[in-house]
């Protein structure tokens, strides 16, 4: 390596990159070219050949120049890391969770990607290369990454972070003190999490990355309580609403679904019996949430909840209320009162040309609510409240 700066943090922030361009040019056999390799450093041209450099003295690399590419000379020097190729699978299927999770560009996630197609044989190097190409046609929102680098490094540092955030149905964004806890990504939101302690409300808060506006490190440190457990915490509940406390879930799958059931753990908690008619019970300990609730609509009506009762109605009033808003006025013939069918709330009407029926079988324990499908949400979280539950931000 070439002459120390006298700066060991802008010393040892040159030696990743030039660490990473060794896995860069590792990865592409055929070379590249200076202006490739500066924008995938994100550096200038002049600092492209300073790190070129640095790789033969270094790392002991040899490095040739094809043209107007430059090519890693095989055999000079050994990949930094190897790895077998059950764990390359695990980090390419981790990786790949991880930009489900996103529809936003990230260049971390594109530098993992590029790391690990170095140290792997060509099957594996060739499906992540292709991995690379479809993420670079996410949309890039620079503020989301800057964001969750300010705060990881603040998490990783315990020291506080100020940030300017926008909580849902909020008028306008308010200034927070926060002190991460932990960071945790939703697939199933498409979201990352910030599980923090809140100054400004003295409580734990759970804050959605893409609401924070601004955030800056502080020099102000803390210290998490020994007795908290980010696993433990987030073992209640569905998804990341963290309202409620944990109660016995009872979920009937129909024969038709019955084998999903029993092939899939959703939970740690879960116990799954076959029952004779083909069907498949699902027990699972679980908070009464929003998450929940959408888990089993997106069913419709191949999953039953058995108990418990107030589940029972939240899914219930959700459904009604989506059938209410599909159900055009114009289309529907209007019932007599009095009939069986209205009884046992059954529509009849016309949907793309035929003739259909539409049942809804309305429990005595379902009373009627009038109001959006927001505000529904907003009674599934108060269904059980818990103090000592952190809320959704």
């Amino acid at each position: 390596m070439s002459r120390a700066s006298g700066n060991p943090d802008k010393e040892y922030d040159r030696k990743i990159r030039v660490l990473f361009l060794l896995h860069l040019l590792n990865n592409n056999s055929a070379g590249l070219t200076i202006d490739a390799i500066a924008a995938h450093c994100n550096v200038s041209r002049r600092t492209v050949y300073r790190d070129l450099d640095g790789l033969e003295s270094g790392f002991g690399a040899k490095v040739a120049k094809d043209g107007n590419r430059y090519v890693l000379l095989a055999g000079t020097t050994l990949p930094p890391v190897l790895v077998t190729t059950p764990e390359a699978m695990t980090i390419f299927m981790a990786a790949r969770l991880l930009l489900q999770q996103s529809s936003v560009y990230n260049q971390h996630i594109e530098s993992t990607f590029t790391k690990l197609g170095s140290i792997v044989r060509p099957p594996l190097r060739d499906e992540i290369m292709k991995t690379l190409q479809w993420m670079k046609r996410h949309r890039p929102d620079g503020t989301t990454v800057k964001m969750l680098n300010i705060i990881s490094q603040c998490w990783n540092e315990r020291r506080q972070v100020r940030i300017r955030y926008l909580s849902l149905n909020a008028p306008a964004s308010e200034v927070r003190t926060i002190e991460p806890y932990f960071v945790q990504p939703s697939a199933l939101e498409h979201a990352v999490y910030i599980i923090a302690q809140c100054r400004l409300r003295n409580e734990l808060r759970v804050f959605r990355l893409d609401r924070i506006l601004e955030a800056q490190a502080l020099e102000s440190v803390y210290d998490i309580p020994v007795t908290f457990d980010a696993n433990e915490y987030l073992n209640a509940y569905w998804s990341m609403t963290a309202t409620g406390e944990p109660r016995t879930i009872r979920l009937r799958f129909r024969p038709p679904v019955a084998r999903i059931a029993r092939e899939t753990v959703w939970h740690d908690s879960q116990v799954t019996e076959s029952q004779m008619d083909g069907s498949a019970v699902v027990t699972m300990k679980l908070a009464i949430t929003r998450d929940l609730v959408s888990f089993i609509l997106g069913w419709s009506d191949m999953v039953e909840v058995l108990s418990p009762v107030a589940l029972r109605a939240d899914v219930a009033r959700a459904a009604r209320r989506l059938l209410d808003m599909y159900q055009e006025k114009e289309v529907a013939k209007p019932l007599e009162p009095e009939s069986s069918a209205f009884r046992r709330g059954m529509v009849t009407g016309q949907l793309d040309g035929q003739s259909a029926e539409y049942t809804v079988n309305k429990p005595p324990y379902v009373h009627e609510h009038a109001g959006t499908q927001l505000e529904f949400f907003t009674d599934v979280a108060d269904v059980s409240p818990c103090t000592s539950a952190p809320r959704l931000e």
